[in-house]
Parts: C-alpha cells; sequence; structure tokens
C-alpha cells in the first residue's frame, strides 16, 4: 500500500492581475494566499502520514522565480523530509527549465523530473521498490508536442503512477500545451495519472483515475469554489482518494433574483443576507453577486450609481480572519414583460442583437489588444470573460437607450 498527495499549479508569487485596486490589506492577504495554501497542504501531508508529494507542475507563476518564492519552497521540503516524506516534482509552462532563478541546494528528499524526455523515478518502501512515477519537466515555455507515447507502459508489479502537465483533448480554457488524448494515457495501464495546467479539479476517468487537482488557490472569478489537493491511497487494485480544501481565500459566485422584488430597499436586504450565507470561518470569500430575474426595477438597476454605491456599503472592512468582500454586482436583470416587449420593437434593439450575435468587432478588438506589447500582459481572457464583455456592453448600451427615450 502507498498514500500520497496529489496536488498541481501552485503559482506561488502569483501578482494577482487586475486585483490592486481591492483594498490594502485585502490585497496583500491575497497575495500571501498561495503560500499559506501550499502551507496547509504540506501540513495535510504529514498528518495523514503520506509516503511521498506528487506536485503536477507550475510551482511558480512565471520562470523569473523570486527567491522568496523558491526559499519558501525549500523550507516546506525539508520539513517534509524531516517526517521522511519525499517529494516528487515536474515543472510547466509558468516555470520551464530555462527560467531565471537563484541555483539552491534542495533536500534529498526533493525528486525533480528533467526535460525533454520523459524519466522514471522508483520509490522505495522499507527497503524495495514498490512504486514507479514518470513525468518530464518543460524545457521551455511552449511544449506542443504529444508525449504521451514515451511514458513506458506498465509490465510489472509495482504501483505505476503517471505526472502530466498538459492539456486533454476536448478541453479549453488554457493553452494548448502537452496536448493528449485520455485513451493513451489508459493504454499504459497506470493505476493514477496526476495531472496539472487546468485549473479546475476534473476526473477524466474514475478507474484508473485520470485526475486534475486543480490549482491551490483561486486567482480571479473565473477560478470558483475550493481549491487544494487529493489524499490517494493504492492499495492493490483498490483506490481511494479524498480532495481536501486548501485555499486561504476562496472566490464565489452567487445569484439574487429580482423577480418578485418592487423596491430597491429589499434589493440591499436580499444582498446582506446572501453574503451572511458565505461567512466560513477562519477563511476568506471573494464574492461576485449577480442580480438576476425579469423585474420592474429594471430602470433603476441600469443606473450604475446605486450599484456602485451597494457595493461600497456591503464591503467589510476587516480582513485579518474571516470575511466575505464582494468584489463587484453584476446587473444581468431583463425588463419586465411589458416593457420587453416595447424595446424588442424598436430599431436600436434588433441593430444591437445582431451586432451581439455577430461578435468578429469584439474578437478584432481583444486581438489588437493581445498582441499590444504592454496591455497583452494584463489579459488573460477565457469563454466566461467573452461572455461577460459582451453583456456589460449590452447594459452599456441599453442604458444610453433609456437616458435618450
Amino acid at each position: 500500500m502507498i498514500k500520497f498527495l496529489h496536488c498541481a499549479d501552485l503559482h506561488l508569487d502569483s501578482p494577482f492581475k487586475g486585483l490592486s485596486s481591492l483594498p490594502n490589506g485585502l490585497f496583500q492577504r491575497l497575495s500571501d494566499s498561495t503560500f499559506v495554501s501550499f502551507k496547509r497542504l504540506i501540513d495535510l501531508a504529514i498528518s495523514e502520514e503520506v509516503d511521498f508529494v506528487v506536485i503536477a507542475g507550475d510551482l511558480y507563476d512565471s520562470g523569473n522565480r523570486s527567491l522568496k518564492a523558491q526559499s519558501y519552497l525549500k523550507n516546506c521540503f525539508m520539513k517534509l523530509k524531516s517526517y521522511e516524506i519525499n517529494v516528487y516534482v515536474v515543472h510547466g509552462n509558468h516555470d520551464p527549465l530555462d527560467g531565471q532563478w537563484v541555483d539552491l541546494d534542495w533536500p534529498s528528499n526533493v525528486h525533480f523530473f528533467g526535460g525533454n524526455h520523459v524519466q522514471t523515478i522508483y520509490f522505495e518502501k522499507k527497503g524495495r521498490q514498490v512504486a514507479a512515477l514518470h513525468g518530464f519537466s518543460y524545457e521551455t515555455a511552449a511544449v506542443t508536442d504529444d508525449r504521451t507515447l514515451h511514458y513506458p507502459d506498465k509490465r510489472d508489479g509495482l504501483y505505476h503512477i503517471g505526472i502530466l502537465h498538459g492539456q486533454a483533448d476536448g478541453y479549453s480554457g488554457h493553452s494548448r500545451y502537452a496536448p493528449f488524448l485520455l485513451s493513451e494515457l489508459l493504454k499504459k495501464g497506470y493505476d493514477y495519472w496526476a495531472l496539472g495546467h487546468i485549473h479546475k479539479r476534473i476526473d477524466l476517468n474514475i478507474d484508473p483515475p485520470v485526475r486534475y487537482s486543480g490549482n491551490i488557490q483561486g486567482r480571479h472569478s473565473g477560478e470558483l469554489g475550493e481549491k487544494g489537493g487529493y489524499i490517494v491511497t493504492l492499495n492493490h487494485n483498490e483506490v481511494e482518494s479524498r480532495f481536501y480544501s486548501a485555499s486561504e481565500i476562496s472566490w464565489q459566485e452567487s445569484s439574487i433574483d429580482l423577480t418578485e422584488v418592487d423596491n430597491l430597499q429589499e434589493v440591499i436586504l436580499l444582498c446582506e443576507k446572501k453574503i451572511n450565507t458565505h461567512q466560513q470561518g477562519n477563511k476568506g470569500v471573494l464574492l461576485v453577486l449577480k442580480l438576476t430575474g425579469q423585474t420592474q426595477l429594471y430602470h433603476e438597476l441600469l443606473d450604475g450609481t446605486f450599484i456602485e454605491d451597494l457595493e461600497e456599503i456591503l464591503r467589510e472592512e476587516d480582513y485579518d480572519s474571516s470575511f466575505v468582500h464582494v468584489v463587484s454586482i453584476k446587473n444581468v436583470t431583463t425588463p419586465s414583460l411589458k416593457e420587453e416587449q416595447s424595446m424588442k420593437q424598436s430599431a436600436f434593439f434588433q441593430d444591437l442583437q445582431c451586432v451581439l450575435e455577430d461578435d468578429s468587432e469584439l474578437q478584432q478588438a481583444i486581438y489588437e489588444l493581445s498582441t499590444h506589447r504592454t496591455a497583452r500582459k494584463y489579459i488573460e481572457l477565457n469563454e466566461q470573460d467573452y461572455e461577460e464583455i459582451k453583456q456589460q456592453a449590452e447594459h452599456l448600451l441599453l442604458s444610453e437607450l433609456h437616458k435618450s427615450r
């Protein structure tokens, strides 16, 4: 029997782009969150008495990793060594081997996989080999070839664990690095595949497990929910695994239906009640509220002043322990049925719908930004971001329509 922790995408030293406008105390806690989250996973590995830890890529957020992040990681690994826990690491597209860093001496319990080829490292327990771990590190930031054919087949009685930082075929939202087919992984006959790169927990296969553990700390509103790692036990042909949350701050999104609401005071009360449901002990929550429903308050909500004022009065100022901070309030309400029918008859509304259905102009605008030498550093858009941009544009245009009526 062997027991191990599977985690990935630590992104230590993440700059948390676009969030510097948060209150100073909150931004500082967010900046430290990846370190705190990883420490919780280290403590988990020790308390669970695992044999080893598997980290499936992107320990750091960039190839130019900071001395702070490296020193912190080294101290964590040294703590694991004192409990005789090994660590097996591959580097991903964010922290490739050709990056710049201070060349530290790592403790002997830490095993880094090399680049350019798939490597096998054996784990010994009580003086005999019990597991074979296979993987490779990114030698550069863009590994675009499928390397699954180079993973050896299982041909013995050892436990075999594949470690792969890459993009599964059919999944979007991340750069297509080290692409692979699930069917090719299953051909290897491994007992477990520890995947990294996708920042969501996804089980591509159950038996045997082929799993993305997700990242350990949400970095923006597109990375919702609890983040952490899996404790996995392999015992002959049986596999047990359990997810443990480690995130210091979680991103949450919650909807409030205003269909039956007829005054703004009730909107405030509903928001306050929703916030209370997201309180968590000793953990911070960054909350995005969505106002939904077909409501007679549609016109009043289109005026951004109320939404801005509401965000201010709902926000906390104490970020030392548990808190719920309202990052934004999204107004996606629709007008009452009578008003909607009237709007749809207008030529402006019909032209607006045509523009929204054909997003070629939006794609062109985003392309120009993404290729700009300075702007591209701050842009990392997924499909959800595109939809939100379109929704915001629609609300802005409709707001201008109502002002002119």
